[in-house]
């Protein structure tokens, strides 16, 4: 059991630090300045890539397995295949504005802001959501036997950008977040 959800809070414990990293940026080109696109283009690479290909479709598993154990919890907390869409969604919605500005298309700060934000608050509520409710809940009702099937399902995924950095285009965000944790005070 720990092994696949420790992997599954260690992702959003690291995707939590990508969307810190874009919030610096949004708020900065919110206040008039300039946005980083090698940070923000590297964000959204790896949340079309990693959650979406190897993170969520754990997660679905792990939500269909719940469905059997306990529908009661699992109905509580709605479909969790139709947020993670909702996630591609807005990550789409996102990297069409960022695309949009890159290209110098004409439009208002405020349109990529705005949805530099829907992206930033549907994966924050999400992580909230899944931390709070979903993993708790499949805590309790899985089996041993439950934990060792899914384990066998989903072979271990290396993460593109703290596990294996081939890709260049989480450089600038990569030394984003190593430059921000250092200046972090112990224990933050």
């Amino acid at each position: 059991m720990a092994s696949i959800i420790d992997a599954l809070r260690s992702d959003h414990s690291r995707l939590t630090k990508l969307l810190d990293a874009l919030e610096r940026q949004v708020d900065a080109f919110g206040e008039g300045g300039t946005l980083d696109f090698e940070i923000a283009d590297g964000v959204l690479h790896y949340c079309q890539t990693y959650p979406d290909l190897h993170h969520h479709p754990r997660e679905d598993m792990v939500f269909d397995r719940l469905k059997a154990r306990d529908p009661e919890a699992a109905a509580a907390m709605g479909d969790l295949r139709t947020e993670h869409r909702k996630l591609a969604q807005v990550t789409e919605r996102f990297a069409e504005a960022l695309a949009a500005v890159e290209q110098d298309i004409p439009m208002e700060r405020d349109e990529l802001t705005n949805a530099a934000s829907a992206f930033l608050k549907g994966y924050r509520h999400h992580i909230l959501m899944e931390e709070k409710y979903f993993f708790p809940a499949a805590q309790r009702a899985l089996t041993p036997e439950d934990w060792r099937q899914l384990a066998a399902q989903a072979a271990p995924i290396a993460d593109p950008l703290f596990d294996n950095r081939n890709d260049e285009r989480f450089d600038a965000l990569y030394q984003d977040i190593v430059a921000w944790d250092s200046n972090l005070p112990t224990g933050a």
